[in-house]
């Protein structure tokens, strides 16, 4: 890979000849210490240049009214910068210190504050959630709350469907509600992303700690980390005073103080990239470097996709964080959206280069911010997110054939049936525009076991067949973001909702 941007070719080479003229080598140090700095200045206004241009180009695109970006080169803060207003009508200018909802971004926030507790000595990884959450129950079927451990929660393989509202009420009153939720898999034998496992982890870390966990966070994670802005507070972010407003395509605007998501915070782009900044430095103040090296390593395959528009084939997630390596480096990040913002943030932990970008729109501005952060990598540093999909050998796919018991994440219970046929994968399932009614698509291969399920020409599932224990070995479940089928072992429907 090339570096645009500080590579040993730009910076200060100057040897320094060791004489017995100590002004002399005095003066060649000097001059060697301006040197460096006039290179970095230099990379800085180049870098502010791309960044510019990459975020003029998303927020024309995308129609977003404003947004706050922060960089790292070399470890270090080498350009902040807001853009646009905090409120379409009422105006007020952006900055690199405005507050905005981060949405899932707090899941390394989440993530974090566990592995500080391991760090404490106070919880383990491998220790059962029914330890710290004693009554947790779920719907009866094949698995059961006792198989699950920390560590499932903040890998994203705990099983449990993801809700798509926030909670109400406390978290203990939540955690009430799971005994009519079925598991969707075996917990730790499949990634599938839910926002319920780490409000669950949330949990953990109120029991475990004593604290709420929206206290937790602020005291043990924002504060240590140097993140000043930062607060899990929507009263407190109104306080500050430098806030955005969030707008949804629809035309809906939203104070801070709105509504208030439980699992959610606010932080400004320089907190975000000082978040980044800490991880890269190996948990400066906040985690032992082994807790935040085991954050930033690939742990459970994502089987399917990277996450990222121009990406496909590959990826994994570690603790509370994505983690790709592409022929150009390994790339951690995390992206977040809730009604009226986006947040993103990705990191090159060898490199040392980040970008942290949020957005006051939603929610066809996660794609502009994602379309930034990709310019800005590509354009910045050289790095590129190339297609890393690798699809399989159609005289495997028979093994996928079969009748799949699947599980909506809201509880709608329906049936999959896959056929195979003249090197072909056959799949009927319910229309997602019109459940009632089925329909029989071809299935498009696009990476290994990931097929693409057509309902029509502008929607689409991407499927993921999953074997058992996670291995190559017999086909176990079909997957999706939104519901998982258990493959049915006999002629009989499986036991209970599983």
């Amino acid at each position: 890979m090339k570096w645009k941007l500080f590579t040993q070719s730009n910076r200060c080479s100057t040897p320094i000849v060791l004489t017995a003229v100590w002004v002399l080598l005095g003066a060649e140090i000097g001059t060697a210490q301006e040197m460096q700095r006039e290179a970095r200045n230099e990379g800085k206004v180049a870098i502010g240049s791309v960044v510019h241009a990459c975020v003029q180009d998303a927020m024309s695109q995308f129609d977003i009214p404003g947004l706050a970006v922060a960089i790292l080169v070399d470890g270090e803060f080498a350009y902040e910068r807001g853009y646009g207003v905090k409120h379409r009508d009422q105006g007020g200018a952006v900055d690199e210190h405005t507050l905005f909802r981060h949405g899932s971004v707090g899941k390394m926030f989440t993530a974090a504050a566990i592995l500080r507790l391991v760090d404490q000595g106070v919880v383990g990884l491998n220790d059962p959630v029914t330890e710290y959450v004693p009554e947790l129950h779920f719907l009866p079927g094949l698995w059961s709350a006792t198989q699950m451990r920390v560590r499932n929660l903040i890998d994203n393989t705990a099983g449990i469907p993801s809700f798509r509202s926030s909670p109400e009420g406390s978290l203990s009153d939540w955690v009430s509600t799971l005994d009519e939720v079925p598991l969707l898999g075996r917990p730790g034998a499949f990634f599938n992303y839910s926002n319920s496992n780490f409000a669950l982890a949330d949990l953990v870390v109120e029991r475990a700690s004593g604290m709420s966990f929206n206290d937790y966070v602020e005291a043990e994670i924002y504060r240590p980390a140097g993140m000043v802005d930062s607060t899990r507070h929507p009263s407190m972010a109104v306080a500050n005073g430098n806030f955005s407003f969030g707008h949804a395509d629809e035309g809906q605007i939203y104070a801070p103080d709105d509504y208030v998501e439980m699992v959610d915070g606010f932080t400004s782009a320089h907190d975000l990239a000082r978040w980044a900044q800490v991880m890269i430095r190996k948990g400066e103040n906040v985690l032992s470097r082994r807790s935040s090296l085991s954050a930033q390593t690939p742990r459970v395959p994502l089987l399917h996709h990277a996450g990222w528009p121009t990406s496909i084939g590959g990826g994994a997630y570690g603790y509370g964080l994505y983690v790709d390596d592409y022929p150009d480096g390994r790339l951690v990040s995390h992206g977040g959206g809730i009604p009226g913002w986006v947040a993103m943030v990705a990191w090159m932990p060898r490199e040392r280069f980040a970008v942290a970008i949020l957005a006051n729109s939603w929610s066809r501005a996660y794609n502009g911010v994602q379309q930034a952060v990709e310019c800005i990598l590509e354009n910045g540093v050289g790095f590129t997110m190339q297609d890393m999909s690798e699809p399989s050998n159609p005289s495997t796919w028979s093994r996928y054939a079969g009748v799949y018991d699947a599980v909506y994440e809201d509880g709608f219970e329906f049936e999959v049936v896959v056929e195979y046929e003249n090197g072909e994968l056959l799949m009927t399932a319910p229309d997602p525009n019109n459940p009632a009614q089925r329909i029989t698509r071809i299935l498009e291969n696009i990476h290994a076991s990931t097929f693409r399920f057509w309902a029509n020409q502008n929607s689409w599932w991407d499927m993921t067949f999953v074997p058992g224990k996670g291995k190559p070995g017999p086909v176990r479940w079909l997957r999706n973001l939104r519901f998982v089928g258990l493959r049915r072992l006999s002629p009989h429907r499986a036991t209970a909702r599983q």
